[in-house]
């Protein structure tokens, strides 16, 4: 019990702080008839519990907490519990501090919970990405929701603002995490089960997929990653749900101070912004004095969000998109938005972070130009929108992506070099191949002796074919070698080419695998035909592997090119479920 140390320090501290389990539980033991030694602080004021947190040690934790309960009550010198001291220096013991929020309450002389630095805590426990806690914690003390923090000016959901990872909007996923994504069940334990389906359904469907979470790992980090999305979006529905309730003033000048739409539309996380039109649709489209809705626009295409943008387009009666507007209609006004907006499509920032599947600089660059054109399409009509600061918008746009332009040539080449090469190489052995047909040829007529035969036509066939598809991808990469590389080239000359250059390069390789596949069975005829199978299976790799390898690349282009435009209106409240006590 005695304090051995300079610091004020007990045998307990010292075993706690080197992380000595086992000494730490015996000595537990020995002193239960006295709880209350438990208590001890050192001159720091902190307690055994307070040194178990910081070294991450649940096994401590559990049993301090269980021998003497009031432990997860008292502060430090610094004001801190043991819970809040985990949520900001113990951030990566999740466990540990799942385990003091479930046993740290509101009592005792330090009220964790009522205090305003509680919202200090809420804070940290955000920042660190434990969401799920975070959520646990304002259901059960409402009110830590509306608050802010006096330190930094900031509220739970301004946090959510700056955390474009922490949603669906801000994640990258592969194809086959996007599938998994999509179809794998995630039920958060504060909602009620589907009661329109069967319940033994469910249960086997749910049986399933945690079976599959334990084979296949793949599928186990997609869950976890669509779990933390929904907990993430739930809070932040909670915090919009609570806000709801207040007045309009109220609710300004909670979004205004910690900028929260600004960080929201910059990052590009549509989820908070698509909560913020729903539950707060008179600060989002705007008072006639207040062109709040143009200034979110502004920023989206600064940004190249395109997914914020699409939030705020409508359909006209002419089947053409147009953003919708404020009941501000004075045409001096719209043509100022709209120079802005042209304007801002025409810079460039390089330290932009976008989420894209764009493949190489060249489709980044083809990227800007689409958002270029498509904000001009909807400037047009105002002629003397032409020009700004001397210059043409089109002379800004260029000489703002320059280096774009650059680098997007340099990929072009390199690309184009290294396919030619390879297309070149398959053309060589397949020109080859057509006058060494196997079996040899007739010495008086020069006919193949074989001719009759199927796999000499497959043969044939196949080498012709690939043949023609390397001749021609070798003549699409020259022309890339050959192109201007003029900033336009880029929007549809320039990706039409290597896309079609890719497709025969493609088929080129497949073909020659089938002229091989058919020369060996002419070989081996009918004395080996077990090696068959193997041969063809292994000649088929390949092209699997050039398919797992390039056709990504190759369908991000597509998409890229022929997929669909930037700018189409995308609705609200799509998908959008509220049960009864959120109303």
């Amino acid at each position: 019990m005695a304090k051995i140390t300079s610091k004020s320090q007990t045998v307990l501290h010292l075993a706690t702080l080197s992380a000595q389990d086992q000494f730490v539980e015996n000595l537990i033991k020995l002193l239960s008839p006295y709880p209350e030694v438990l208590e001890t602080v050192d001159c720091n004021g902190r307690t055994a519990l307070h040194n178990s947190v910081l070294c991450g040690r649940i096994r401590m934790v559990e049993a301090l907490v269980r021998s003497n309960p009031n432990l997860t009550q008292l502060a430090d010198n610094e004001g801190r519990v043991p819970l809040g001291i985990s949520a900001k220096e113990a951030s990566m013991h999740k466990e540990i501090t799942w385990f003091l929020a479930k046993s740290t309450t509101d009592n005792g002389p330090s009220q964790p919970f009522s205090s305003q630095s509680a919202i200090d805590t809420i804070l940290d426990l955000t920042h660190s990405g434990h969401h799920d806690i975070t959520l646990y914690l304002v259901k059960k003390y409402p009110h830590l929701i509306s608050m802010r923090s006096t330190t930094h000016n900031i509220s739970i959901l301004d946090m959510l603002a700056r955390m474009e990872s922490h949603f669906p909007s801000g994640t990258r996923l592969s194809v086959l995490e996007a599938l998994i994504y999509k179809c794998i069940p995630v039920d958060l334990n504060y909602e009620p089960t589907n009661k329109s389906s069967d319940p033994a359904l469910q249960c086997l469907t749910r049986s399933i997929w945690n079976a599959a979470k334990i084979v296949v790992p793949i599928i186990k980090r997609t869950h976890e990653v669509k779990l933390g999305h929904m907990v993430t979006i739930e809070l932040a529905k909670q915090v919009c749900i609570a806000f709801s309730r207040s007045r309009t003033t109220e609710i300004t000048n909670f979004l205004v101070q910690g900028d929260t739409l600004g960080e929201a539309t910059a990052r590009g996380i549509t989820e908070i912004m698509k909560l913020c039109i729903q539950f707060f649709p008179e600060d989002i489209w705007l008072s006639p004095d207040d062109n709040r809705l143009a200034i979110h626009i502004l920023t989206a295409v600064h940004y190249r969000q395109e997914r914020i943008v699409r939030l705020f387009l409508k359909e006209t009666s002419t089947n053409q998109l147009s953003f919708v507007r404020a009941p501000l209609e004075l045409s001096g006004v719209i043509m100022e938005e709209a120079t802005q907006y042209q304007h801002a499509a025409a810079e460039y920032y390089s330290s932009f972070n976008v989420v894209t599947n764009v493949a190489g600089a060249a489709f980044q660059m083809q990227r800007e130009l689409q958002w270029y054109k498509a904000v001009e399409s909807r400037s047009t009509r105002y002629p003397a929108l032409g020009y700004f600061g001397g210059k043409t918008f089109w002379a800004r746009f260029v000489e703002e992506h320059q280096d774009l332009l650059k680098s997007g040539e340099k990929w072009m080449k390199d690309t184009a070099n290294s396919c030619m090469l390879v297309s070149t190489l398959i053309a060589t052995v397949l020109f080859a191949a057509a006058f060494t047909v196997p079996g040899g040829n007739d010495d008086k007529t020069g006919v193949p002796v074989l001719l009759g035969r199927d796999s000499v036509l497959v043969f044939a066939i196949s080498d012709a074919l690939g043949l023609f598809s390397s001749v021609m991808a070798i003549l699409l990469f020259l022309a890339i070698l050959t192109s201007r590389y003029e900033a336009q080239d880029f929007l549809y000359l320039l990706p039409k080419k290597i896309i079609m250059g890719l497709c025969f390069l493609f088929l080129s390789l497949a073909f020659m695998l089938v002229a091989f596949t058919a020369t060996l069975t002419i070989v081996l005829d009918k004395r080996m035909e077990w090696v068959l199978i193997p041969i063809t299976l292994l000649a088929s790799f390949p092209v699997a592997l050039f398919v797992g390898l390039q056709l990504p690349l190759l369908l991000q282009m597509v998409k890229s090119t022929y997929g669909p435009s930037i700018f189409r209106p995308e609705a609200i409240w799509d998908g959008v479920k509220y049960t009864e006590q959120d109303r």
